[in-house]
């Protein structure tokens, strides 16, 4: 076997631009697997974080952006009164997408005793606001901005203290969280607040609720209401063809290294025809000629597969230091596991040895004498 890859390797040596040429094509492939791969695993990550309650969310009529939405303060004590037995409490909230320290970060600004309670909001470092220019930030925007409590954050002129970091299990959107008292001071009242929240009681039907707001007649054309559940949902259902897609494109990148190999060992059959019937009558059995070119299949797969991962390595620790796939506050986190590494190596052996057996069946009907088929 030894003396198999040796010749193997020479071999490679001696056709040395046609193999780096096969090696670059193999390693564009297989860095189209992988990157499909990496996204996939980020969608699934970020589907599995994203999680609803059955509160409900009031917005103005036909925003699509909730920045974009503007509520009077008489909307919450309205929609509050309609179904008193069923929502526990209403709160404002104030929405802004703002570019913080070079990035494009949301800030919302609530009442501190909604923070833990109705948004779930868990202080895994610090402490929660206490008055004055602080506030809590998430740990996606504190990882992806170097934040640490005690840093100091610039909005709106006006310089901020992080007092914690904070993890959400609401969903798996990461924002800058400020008191609603000290948002109005920041942001002025005269425009209003973005989105109420109606926080129902555990014994609510959030549907009914939801059926008997969107039917009364104070609300109906200026207001639309929402479950929190059906924009989770909607973000799952997202996430989960975007996982299928990029897994079939993912099949489509495997099945382009069989063609590869397929086109690349045909071309090699076919100018080498003299050399292959030579080989042939020395001894050289079609078992043996096909153990050569598996060989030599493999080692340029593992060339492309080493090239390929090595750059797509690259490109990620470039893009999480400087150009973050996604939002500060929801970030793709792009990564090569070990996992999904090996696996796309076996995978592209697997294809290879494909390509190689569609085009070796020439071997055995190959005439000797003139090298003809």
């Amino acid at each position: 076997m030894g003396a198999l890859v040796y010749f193997t390797l020479r071999d490679l040596i001696h056709d040395r631009w046609r193999s780096l040429l096969t090696i670059l094509s193999l390693a564009v492939v297989i860095c189209g697997y992988l990157l499909l791969s990496s996204l996939s695993q980020a969608f699934t990550g970020a589907g599995r974080l994203a999680q609803g309650n059955n509160n409900l969310v009031i917005l103005s009529a036909g925003v699509i952006d909730p920045m974009d939405s503007l509520l009077d303060d008489q909307v919450l004590p309205a929609a509050r009164a309609s179904s008193p037995d069923q929502i526990l409490r209403a709160y404002p909230t104030l929405f802004r997408h703002m570019t913080i320290a070079g990035r494009l970060m949301q800030v919302r600004s609530v009442p501190l005793e909604e923070m833990p309670s109705s948004l779930g909001l868990i202080l895994v470092q610090g402490s929660w606001p206490t008055g004055g220019q602080q506030i809590v930030v998430s740990e996606e925007i504190a990882r992806a901005a170097s934040w640490n409590t005690g840093s100091k954050v610039t909005i709106y002129g006006r310089d901020f203290e992080v007092t914690g970091l904070v993890r959400t299990s609401a969903s798996n959107t990461g924002a800058i969280w400020m008191t609603y008292e000290q948002g109005q001071q920041l942001f002025g009242t005269r425009h209003g607040f973005q989105a109420g929240y109606l926080v129902l009681a555990p014994s609510a039907d959030p549907k009914k609720v939801l059926a008997s707001l969107q039917s009364d007649p104070r609300f109906s054309g200026s207001y639309s209401f929402y479950l929190e559940n059906t924009i989770s949902d909607s973000y799952h259902q997202l996430n989960h063809n975007l996982v299928t897609l990029s897994g079939i494109m993912a099949a489509v990148s495997l099945l382009a290294i069989s063609f590869g190999i397929y086109n690349s060992t045909s071309l090699s059959l076919t100018e080498r025809s003299h050399e292959i019937s030579l080989l042939r009558v020395m001894g050289f059995t079609q078992g043996r000629l096909r153990t050569f070119l598996v060989v030599r299949t493999l080692l340029l797969t593992l060339s492309a597969y080493w090239l390929g991962w090595v750059v797509l390595a690259v490109c990620f620790t470039f893009l999480k230091s400087n150009a973050p796939l996604g939002s500060s506050e929801a970030p793709l986190r792009l990564t090569l596991t070990a996992s999904a590494s090996v696996l796309g190596l076996g995978l592209a052996a697997v294809f290879s040895f494909l390509g190689v057996w569609l085009v070796s069946g020439r071997i055995a009907t190959r005439n000797l004498l003139d090298g003809s088929e």
